[in-house]
């Protein structure tokens, strides 16, 4: 039996990513920097390492001295910080090296990582889907995601360098935002705590309210499922394919499209869409598939449409409550 670590597993990435990987057989070790899991990860079979933080070499004598693959799902990332630089280059730059140089000890080549669609912004804005090997940068505006993917891009360029120098076999995931359900609604732009957009309209649905629809709503984007996610983690695992991969959803969606998934899903009455062209437009930003269903070998499963009743199913059923908590108030059926 396959044995995975999985950094970040108290988060919605790394959480899922280890569940499906115990799911296929492998023997999953889950690490977070939660000092309890509430015992969820045993209810699975799986051993959780808690109080682990990636920048401090002294936490590395926690973990197990075999591991086949690890998935490193952990770090900082804007929607859940501040303006800060320190936790970046600490939590994914140093952390990085301090996973590499740990792997190297115990002889582990395999890692799966993600990085972030902001490292090739300069592409964004096309109808064109981006390449997975466009030239790398970041964004030029000072905006909240700058640093991140800065960090990102030299986490990315070490995992390269220890293929080269130390037979490393890295694969690298980019995603836009990866839906699923979590209690938590919130997160943060430029440091500024505000609620998730399409939570707004799940919450406007189940007070049986009208929906404001901004923009041109034939504007596409990426809508990536959770359990997609999970599944590639799980393929990345299977094999020893390298290299930079984008994941996108099971087909670029109109914002129109996109809301009446979660209407279909979450609305117990008739909700009606109001269009307000005068609003400005969500940005319209694809990825290229080829290279990841050609090379890779891997196409998401999950529709937008199914993935929102999935979620739909998992907001009343809570199947995470025990490691996140129970759902906020509004986004309760009365």
């Amino acid at each position: 039996m396959k044995r995975a670590l999985v950094f970040g597993a108290t988060g919605q990435l790394g959480c899922y990513s280890a569940l499906a990987l115990k799911n296929v057989g492998f023997d999953v070790v889950a690490v977070g920097r939660r000092i309890s899991d509430n015992n969820f990860f045993k209810d699975y079979g799986i051993e959780y390492i808690g109080d682990f933080f990636l920048e401090d070499k002294g936490c590395y004598k926690k973990l197990p001295n075999s591991i086949d693959v690890v998935v490193n799902m952990a770090g900082t990332m804007p929607a859940h910080a501040d303006l800060n630089m320190t936790p970046y280059a600490q939590s994914i730059v140093l952390g990085t090296v301090n996973i590499c140089e740990w792997m190297e000890k115990i002889n582990c080549k395999r890692i799966i990582f993600n990085t972030t669609p902001s490292d090739v912004v300069d592409y964004w804005g096309s109808a064109t889907p981006i390449d997975d090997d466009a030239i790398r940068s970041f964004p030029k505006d000072g905006n909240d995601h700058a640093v991140y993917a800065i960090c990102k891009r030299a986490a990315c360029d070490i995992l390269e360098h220890m293929s080269y120098a130390n037979g490393f076999k890295p694969i690298i995931f980019r995603h836009f935002m990866v839906y699923g359900w979590h209690p938590d609604s919130h997160y943060f732009l430029n440091g500024i705590k505000k609620e998730l957009p399409w939570r707004t309209i799940v919450r406007k649905c189940i007070n049986g309210e009208n929906i404001e629809v901004y923009g041109d709503s034939n504007r596409k984007k990426e809508l990536l499922y959770i359990k997609d996610f999970a599944d590639a983690v799980v393929h990345a695992a299977k094999n020893e394919i390298c290299g930079m991969f984008n994941l996108g959803g099971y087909k670029p969606y109109s914002l129109d499209e996109m809301v009446d998934g979660i209407i279909n899903a979450f609305s117990l009455s008739t909700i009606n869409k109001i269009a307000r062209p005068d609003m400005p437009d969500t940005p319209q930003i694809l990825l290229s598939k080829k290279k990841t269903a050609e090379v890779f070998g891997w196409k998401p499963k999950w529709t937008w449409e199914d993935a929102c009743l999935d979620m739909r199913e998992e907001c009343i059923k809570m199947p995470m409550k025990k490691l996140w908590g129970v759902n906020q108030n509004a986004d309760k059926y009365k």
